[in-house]
């Protein structure tokens, strides 16, 4: 047995920040460093809050905090755009220095979040899609009331005056109301009076659609029967459910769901349910120009659908691969057998709800720092034990890497973590350098395609598991999720034979990250919020340095970047000095360097079992990052495995 105590001393690493007087030891780890999630109402209040008086959370290149003019953090402050930073900068390079003094860039409040706008309106248009066309499929397919009781149902019942009124047919349902002792109006004002009440009507019709929503599942007809009793209410329900059939059919993630035919038959349906009640040349008048514009996008639109099966893909000529596979039983392996979350409709939900929902635990965090002597930084490391500080030589001790904007504390970082430790497994998370309010003292600030942190941290727990387990029972696993996914894979397929870790598991990642620019779904709905979300944290934390290597120009661009494709090529190509965004991505990825399967680079030299695992529903993540599955794990020596379910979303199952 191995006790926590002796861990940490044969890690050898300090508790505080190796070049810079900040104590970061901290028995327990602040709340500031939870990751920052971005919405649309933080521009409402985060204007409020005063910049951390962290000093891990400052541009350590300043002596003072100019954060607040640059950039512009909130809805309010762009205000002040023209602010200027006139305060000497101690202790820092001449060229951060005098860029010190540069104007904040001018970029309006709605340039910088209108793509985050443009995809909350869209996206909540997608996820809502099959609620409404429910409601529109109940109500069409409910028969529609007598004419001569509609009023009277609507109104909320029928007197015995208005039922013998109504059978007798001698008055027009206009006037069958109780209201009949009133005086008789003049021809033309009651005209008028007639009109109006039209027009209301219309419009409590159309109303009444997104008023009583909540009435699909439920018992009480009586408001869709109102709703319905008007041709007013049953054409815009008509319209309404030719919309949504017609934008499910076309879109790629319900296409994958359901299949195509099964969407353009609910569309079809649809019509057919309109002309039973509006008539066949209303209906078909009003169908015809939605549904040429759908039937076009068919034909024509590449719904780039995944192009392999779902299912666990190795080499069996491998065969330390082929014995770990026949030990994995099928179900451990498996998600699409119904045990998931069948109520989630596609990959959107499946993505988003156990971010919105889940309750994150509590972790008991040992803060370490790695250090990088040749260009005088640290990483943390957070490092969780047993609950009884006990390790036991058959258990196991995992390096994590988060997402990309995140830390020890994201969501599914710390679901695995609790559930490990309560297994009596050691898990050790490396917070990405200059996130989780980690400072960076140089100009060398995080980009996604560096593995030499990786490196360090994996030989540092290598060297302490050599020291406390004689025996070699203690196996160091990798564990990425996300963006940490794609570096841990980079690592591996980088550091080949020299892999300091015993296996590797990378989660939503990619191998070719060239190809992630394919993905147009997730660039025009996820990829907004992430971009927000990156380049928030990024300036804010970062404002001098940046500014002394970006010109205005380029500070603008990449503010008013939309997609991550944008930002890669506005921000950190030119700042970290790539020759382009190919190079970036080339550097990014394992298979980054990919020619042919001839020629098929640094994956070639996978040294060690990398199960990459990945949903062919993510929303985020593009499939084709993987190309060939079958061919893609017959390279090298075969350790490359691949795992992909049907369902799942971006790090959901």
């Amino acid at each position: 047995m191995i006790t926590a105590d002796a861990f940490l001393e044969a890690l050898n690493l300090p508790t505080e920040h190796p070049y810079i007087p900040y104590d970061a030891s901290a028995s327990d780890i602040p709340d500031a460093v939870a990751p920052k999630e971005w919405s649309i109402t933080n521009y409402f209040y985060s204007w409020k809050d005063s910049p951390s008086s962290s000093p891990a959370a400052q541009d350590l290149t300043s002596s003072i905090d100019c954060s607040s003019n640059f950039p512009m953090p909130s809805w309010a402050a762009k205000f002040t755009s023209n602010n200027v930073c006139n305060s000497e900068v101690d202790g820092a390079p001449p060229a951060i220095a005098a860029g010190s003094n540069n104007t904040s860039t001018e970029v309006s409040f709605l340039e910088e979040i209108s793509p985050c706008l443009v995809a909350m309106f869209h996206m909540n248009i997608i996820l809502w899609a099959p609620i409404v066309l429910l409601i529109c499929l109940r109500r069409l397919m409910k028969k529609p009331l007598p004419r001569n009781q509609r009023i009277d149902r609507q109104d909320g019942g029928e007197s015995e005056t208005n039922k013998q009124t109504a059978s007798s047919k001698t008055f027009p349902p206009i006037i069958t109301r109780a209201d009949q002792h009133l005086p008789v109006m003049t021809h033309a004002k009651k005209n008028q009076t007639t009109h109006q009440g039209k027009k209301a009507k219309a419009i409590q019709d159309t109303l009444s659609f997104f008023v009583y929503p909540t009435n699909v599942f439920s018992k009480a007809e009586s408001q869709d029967e109102a709703a319905m009793s008007s041709p007013t209410g049953g054409y815009f329900t008509y319209i309404v459910g030719l919309f949504f059939s017609a934008l499910v059919m076309t879109d790629p993630m319900y296409v994958f769901e359901f299949s195509q035919a099964a969407l353009v038959m609910i569309h079809l349906l649809i019509i057919t349910l309109g002309m039973k009640r509006l008539g066949a040349k209303v209906a078909l008048y009003t169908a015809l120009p939605v549904s040429a514009i759908a039937f076009y996008m068919i034909a024509h639109q590449d719904l780039n659908l995944p192009t392999f099966s779902p299912g666990l893909y190795y080499d069996e000529s491998n065969s330390l691969v082929t014995t770990a596979v026949s030990k994995w039983p099928i179900d451990k392996r498996t998600y699409d057998d119904g045990r998931g979350t069948p109520w989630m409709m596609t990959g959107d939900t499946r993505t988003g709800l156990p971010f919105m929902f889940y309750k994150i635990p509590e972790i008991d965090f040992q803060r370490r720092w790695i250090p990088l002597p040749d260009e005088k930084e640290a990483v943390i490391l957070d490092v969780a034990f047993p609950s009884n500080n006990v390790i036991e030589s058959n258990k196991r001790v995992y390096l994590v890497l988060h997402g990309i904007n995140g830390d020890s504390h994201e969501g599914y970082v710390a679901d695995f973590v609790d559930r490990q430790v309560r297994q009596g497994n050691v898990v050790a998370v490396m917070v990405t350098r200059g996130l989780g309010d980690s400072p960076i003292l140089g100009d060398n600030i995080l980009h996604f395609a560096r593995t030499k942190d990786v490196e360090a941290a994996a030989r540092a727990l290598k060297s302490a598991i050599s020291e406390v387990s004689d025996d070699g029972g203690l196996l160091l696993s990798g564990v990425g999720y996300s963006m940490g996914a794609i570096t841990l894979a980079n690592y591996v397929a980088t550091s080949g034979a020299q892999c300091d870790l015993d296996a590797a598991v990378a989660i939503s990642g990619a191998l070719d990250t060239r190809e992630q620019v394919n993905f147009l779904r997730s660039a025009s709905l996820w990829q907004p919020f992430i971009t927000k979300a990156l380049r928030d944290t990024l300036l804010s934390s970062f404002g001098n340095k940046i500014r002394s290597r970006l010109s205005q120009q380029q500070l603008q661009e990449s503010i008013k970047a939309a997609t991550l494709v944008d930002f890669d090529r506005t921000f950190f190509v030119p700042y970290h000095d790539f020759d382009s965004l190919e190079d970036y991505y080339s550097r990014l990825g394992a298979m980054g360097d990919f020619v042919s399967y001839d020629n098929p680079g640094r994956i070639a030299n996978v040294s060690i079992p990398l199960l990459c695992v990945h949903s062919l529903d993510d929303p985020v993540g593009y499939w084709g990052v993987y190309r060939d599955p079958e061919s893609v794990v017959h390279l090298g020596k075969g350790n490359t495995v691949l795992l992909f379910t049907k369902r799942g979303g971006h790090v959901g199952w």
